[in-house]
Formats: structure tokens, C-alpha cells, sequence
């Protein structure tokens, strides 16, 4: 991923575009991790169909501009708050099984 210290201000310029066009406002803090996806995704189509195709990594430069938490650290939060649920779930059916005197633990299952 290229570090792009501050972003053209084209950029932002092409954000505020492709949220007006696919009606998501302007809060970008608040904006759900798809409707970002989506707008990275229209935003990058205006700017290259400007010419100016962003790098790879810009849609972390415009997060930071727009004063949006860095993506990389959103997914990677994401990813341990799944985790965590399926530990929750995991240990839950566990429960339910001891409960009824099954097994539950794979090398009990021999």
C-alpha cells in the first residue's frame, strides 16, 4: 500500500460528489463501513474518469482528510470483534451440549 501524506484536494472534492450522488451525506465518521466502500468505490470512478485514476492506498489518505478513522484499523477491529462473537457462540453450544451430557470437544469424540 503507497502512504499518501495528504491527498489532492481533488479528492475530497470527488468524495462530496459521490456521496450526493449515491445520497450518503457528508458525515463521514458516521458512515457504515459498506456505504464507505461505496463511496471510495464511485469516488475513485469520477476521479479516473477525470484522468486522475487514484494509487493504490488513497482511500486511506481520504479518510484521514476527512477526518475518518483509518480503514486498515476499522477492519482489523472488525475482524477481532467477529472473532470474539464466535469464541461467545462457540462457548454457548459448548455449554448446551455439557448440559445434556454430550460431547462437545473434538478429542472427546473418539
Amino acid at each position: 500500500m503507497t502512504d499518501i501524506p495528504a491527498p489532492p484536494s481533488g479528492w475530497t472534492a470527488a468524495a462530496t460528489q459521490a456521496a450526493a450522488e449515491l445520497g450518503l451525506g457528508t458525515d463521514w465518521a458516521a458512515l457504515a463501513a459498506p456505504d464507505w466502500t461505496r463511496l471510495c468505490r464511485r469516488a475513485g470512478e469520477i476521479l479516473a474518469g477525470q484522468g486522475h485514476a487514484p494509487p493504490a492506498g488513497w482511500d486511506a489518505a481520504l479518510a484521514r482528510a476527512l477526518g475518518r478513522a483509518d480503514p486498515a484499523a476499522a477492519r482489523d477491529e472488525l475482524a477481532r470483534d467477529e472473532l470474539a462473537q464466535d469464541e461467545l457462540a462457540q462457548d454457548a453450544a459448548n455449554t448446551v451440549l455439557a448440559e445434556r451430557g454430550e460431547v462437545f470437544a473434538p478429542e472427546d469424540d473418539a
